[in-house]
């Protein structure tokens, strides 16, 4: 199949347009003010849409404007794109380079921006019997920005939501999808210990976190195995397991002792008064992560309550679970059969966290995966670059998600 006449080729030649433009004008979380402004400026030069502006983010609606259709009833649709990129540098490879620099789009939200554009145009050319809204939402990567935008949700009566992102490693062109968990809960917990300072020849004059730190750390695989709470355990790592009930991990990403007050500073004379133990915590269910940060929590006021430290802790970044509902799951496969996608082979919920999640928790939905090909440089990679095919494969799929009565296709749509 040619994916690429999946979509009418003028609609395609603009937004592979855009989405180079958009590569090049990469913007991080929550600063995202241009790349916002430049999409809206897209779809009113293209499309009758109404645009809806909510400051640091907006969606565009196609509103049928009927009571009713042939199936008993008008539905109201959501469709999410991401816009933020990484801080990651790209060099001057491509022609359409980021202009920024140390800030580019290496996780293809320019890609899945594109594809919604693309999708618009669609729905505008062509009509749908549904009311449709196109949400472009900021600060995915951080996991703040679903939570600005989760009140489209009740302010348009949204009955489904939407959403994709693309997957290299998976055959160009192919779709997975999953009922159930889609995408693990995660959040970062940081534990800063502060003792007191001494000199390094009388450390038993002052009080130094390192061995605070120590001890949870040894402590982990065994926090993470109750947390799991079955006994058909099997190990990934030190510090993660598979349970009856999903994954459930914990990962080290940070850990220092020093004199300074953020635990760094190796002043040899000086015996450390600081410590701070960063962790990366998730699980396929939300409520053995919860959890776990509990258990790392008490036990990390334990040994500071032995070794008379004080303890601060901190959420930082927390993602819930992507959990796809069987109905909105099981019509993306009929969309993606009814458009000969084949099926990607899928046989775990991704660990990387989506905040997504927050929108289906609120309706129903689905969150499914578009391959970039088998041999495709990684997500969050220097080398990463967004397969422009796939916003006439993801565009395509949303029409038939949505029902929009393409003239270029006999396809009767998912209703």
């Amino acid at each position: 199949m040619d994916l690429l006449k999946l979509i009418d080729a003028d609609i395609l030649e603009k937004t592979v347009k855009l989405r180079h433009e958009l590569h090049s004008m990469a913007e991080l979380s929550g600063c995202e003010a241009n790349t916002k402004r430049r999409l809206i400026a897209f779809i009113s030069e293209n499309t009758a849409l109404e645009i809806i502006d909510r400051g640091s983010w907006f969606y565009a609606a196609y509103r049928a404007g009927k009571t009713e259709n042939a199936s008993g009833g008008k539905k109201r649709i959501a469709f999410r794109a991401d816009m933020d990129a990484l801080p990651i540098d790209e060099g001057t490879a491509l022609a359409y380079s980021s202009a920024c620099r140390g800030v580019s789009h290496k996780c293809g939200h320019d890609g899945h921006m594109a594809t919604l554009c693309a999708f618009a145009l669609i729905a505008d050319r062509y009509g749908c019997e549904n009311d449709l809204f196109f949400l472009f939402q900021p600060a995915e990567e951080t996991g703040k920005g679903a939570e600005e935008c989760e009140g489209l949700i009740a302010d348009e009566r949204i009955g489904e939501i939407f959403g994709y992102h693309n997957m290299p490693g998976f055959p160009l062109g192919s779709v997975a999808v999953h009922t159930g968990c889609a995408a693990c809960a995660s959040t970062g917990l940081v534990l800063k210990f502060e003792g007191k300072n001494s000199h390094a020849s009388q450390p038993e004059n002052g009080k130094n976190p390192a061995f605070s730190i120590a001890k949870l750390i040894g402590l982990i695989p065994q926090l993470v195995r109750e947390a799991a709470g079955d006994e058909a355990l099997r190990d990934i790592a030190p510090g993660a397991v598979m349970s009856a009930d999903g994954i459930v991990m914990c990962t080290v990403v940070g850990a220092s002792a020093g004199s300074r007050g953020d635990g760094t500073g190796a002043a040899f004379g000086t015996s450390a008064g600081f410590g701070r133990l960063s962790l990366t915590i998730r699980a396929e269910n939300e409520k053995r992560m919860d959890t776990l940060e509990k258990l790392l929590k008490e036990s990390a006021e334990a040994f500071a309550r032995e070794d008379g430290l004080s303890l601060a802790s901190e959420r930082v970044e927390p993602f819930p679970e992507t959990r796809n509902s069987a109905a909105s799951a099981e019509k993306v496969r009929r969309a993606a059969a009814s458009l000969g996608l084949a099926p990607a082979r899928w046989d775990e919920p991704f660990r990387s966290s989506e905040d997504f999640g927050r929108y289906t928790k609120l309706t129903e939905g689905a969150l499914f995966y578009i391959g970039c090909g088998g041999e495709h440089a990684p997500l969050h990679t220097a080398g990463y670059d967004f397969s422009d095919e796939l916003i006439a494969v993801g565009a395509a799929l949303f029409s038939e998600l949505a029902g929009v009565r393409r003239g270029f296709s006999e396809a009767p749509g998912i209703g």
